[in-house]
């Protein structure tokens, strides 16, 4: 007969495993991903070398395993973040926004090796990255899309209007990111907010800018973060 895992077991498994990734994080943040071996991350998570290699097969399948977690969780902040923009579109352009950068601010550790130390590592995460900046401009031009057929948004091109603005998040991070600063990404929001509304032609209350950066920052996220 088959051996058949118990519930408990399996739950001290995948705790085990994500008490690895975990300190990972951390282990890689300190010392970069070429600076960082599989002895230091098994030293500082108190686990032997045999239950690392266990769950990974090599420091390379447990950083693609982090990378792959963290564009989930910021895949799916993006798609419920600009689902926002169904409510009064100024409001709904701030609070989308801000969701989206409240949830970056919580992986700040995650983010950091996914937008940093991913860069340039090889052409197999060079790939991910591309394939994370697709999924991101095709969710972003499908809103888009809806806001033209609306009569809200008059760009002749939705695709590079949402390559634009999703670079302009993107640009955000990487300088909060690289800045190392103790100011907060959702700061940025306000003006970031207005630079792109009015990029793209569609008008906005100053007040209800600020009224989708209030609710996001004090709203029970809709998501896991």
């Amino acid at each position: 007969m088959a051996y058949k895992t118990s519930k408990e077991t399996q739950e001290r498994k995948d705790q085990k495993k994500e008490h690895i990734i975990r300190t990972a994080v951390n282990v890689f943040c300190q010392n970069g991903y070429h600076g960082t071996t599989v002895k230091n991350i098994v030293d500082v998570a108190e686990v032997s070398v045999g239950t690392f290699y266990f769950y990974f097969k090599s420091k390379e399948d447990l950083f693609e395993t982090m990378y792959d977690e963290l564009s989930t969780v910021l895949y799916g902040a993006l798609c419920v973040s600009l689902n926002n923009l169904t409510i009064e579109i100024d409001k709904g352009f701030s609070k989308a926004i801000a969701f989206f950068f409240r949830a970056i601010e919580s992986h700040e550790s995650m983010a950091r090796i996914m937008l940093i130390e991913a860069v340039g590592l090889n052409s197999k995460f060079e790939a991910k990255r591309a394939e994370v900046t697709r999924k991101y401009v095709d969710y972003a031009a499908f809103h888009f899309d809806k806001l033209k057929s609306d009569g809200i948004l008059s760009t002749p091109d939705v695709r590079i209007a949402a390559t634009a603005f999703i670079g302009t998040l993107y640009t955000i991070v990487m300088e909060w990111l690289q800045s190392n600063s103790n100011e907060k990404l959702t700061n940025y929001v306000y003006a970031l907010s207005i630079f792109n509304l009015q990029a793209l032609g569609i008008d906005f209350n100053d007040e209800k800018i600020k009224e989708g950066i209030e609710e996001a920052l004090n709203d029970e996220m809709p998501f896991q973060i």
